[in-house]
């Protein structure tokens, strides 16, 4: 599996290397990465749940970006000499020239900029995952709409009450994936345009605070999508694990998500998977 996403650091050229996880820092070949969200979060996570399984084929592509698209660009073109069977796209300026250049071979799970520059390209079909929150949900299913800053009102304005109507209208008016992880109060797990799982329980409503536990949530999925779980089991075990994690780590709002991370094996182990 590969990660591909930027890192909020100026100035750093492109890395690409195996990551390894020394207490709270990622080291990514001479790199030290503090753990807080993002990018840095979903690469911690999916070494924690990869471990657990005694696995350690896990490679990092990343660059800095402040914004201004120049890591981003720097990624998008190392994308090109991707081999791998499962790439992640998670943090990146979207650029749709460049989205349309990559290798659609692989699998491809994107969350965040790579999801959006799917999005903009209408090349949604040829991803394999998408794993959105309600507010991205609201993006994806707005035909009209090129970037969330410019989601039509009357569907920005929702709730999870409306998640399965918006769900339909995405499948049904935009090119979307075969599967679907929205992220939310409830976490809905969709296979085609039709929701076949959700998942609510254990409700630990600290969570909602912590920034980060969405790029938890795709991290573990798709660190178990790579070791070959069927997806449909992958997306349901990966809420499962996601929230029990806010369970056994006593979650607080100010509870860091490195505290979250290290306990990723303890929550696979309870579930028994």
């Amino acid at each position: 599996m590969i990660i591909a996403g930027t890192l909020p650091i100026k100035g750093l050229d492109l890395v690409r290397g195996k990551p390894r996880l020394e207490g709270n820092k990622l080291i990514l070949n001479n790199l030290e990465i503090p753990i807080s969200m993002g990018t840095s979060t979903l690469i911690a996570s999916a070494i924690k749940t990869l471990e657990y399984f005694g696995e350690n084929e896990l490679e990092v592509i990343t660059a800095g970006d402040i914004g201004e698209g120049d890591g981003s660009l720097k990624i998008y073109n190392e994308l090109k000499e991707v081999n791998d069977d499962l790439l992640v796209i998670h943090y990146i300026k979207p650029k749709i020239s460049k989205i349309r250049e990559i290798d659609f071979s692989p699998k491809i799970i994107a969350d965040a900029g790579g999801m959006y520059a799917a999005k903009a390209a209408n090349i949604g079909d040829k991803f394999f995952l998408f794993l959105p929150d309600v507010g991205e949900l609201s993006f994806l299913a707005d035909e009209k709409a090129y970037h969330p800053a410019y989601v039509r009102g009357f569907i920005s304005e929702v709730d999870d009450r409306e998640v399965p109507k918006l769900i339909e209208r995405a499948y049904k008016n935009v090119k979307m994936p075969k599967y679907l992880v929205v992220k939310g109060e409830k976490d809905y797990v969709v296979s085609e345009g039709k929701i076949i799982k959700t998942i609510e329980e254990p409700k630990i409503e600290a969570m909602e605070c912590i920034g980060g536990t969405g790029d938890s949530l795709t991290g573990i999925i798709s660190s178990l999508i790579s070791l070959n779980f069927k997806p449909e089991e992958a997306c349901i075990l990966g809420c499962k694990v996601n929230r029990v994690l806010g369970e056994i780590s006593e979650v607080k709002p100010d509870t860091k998500i490195e505290t979250l991370i290290k306990n990723i094996p303890k929550a696979l182990k309870i579930l028994k998977i």
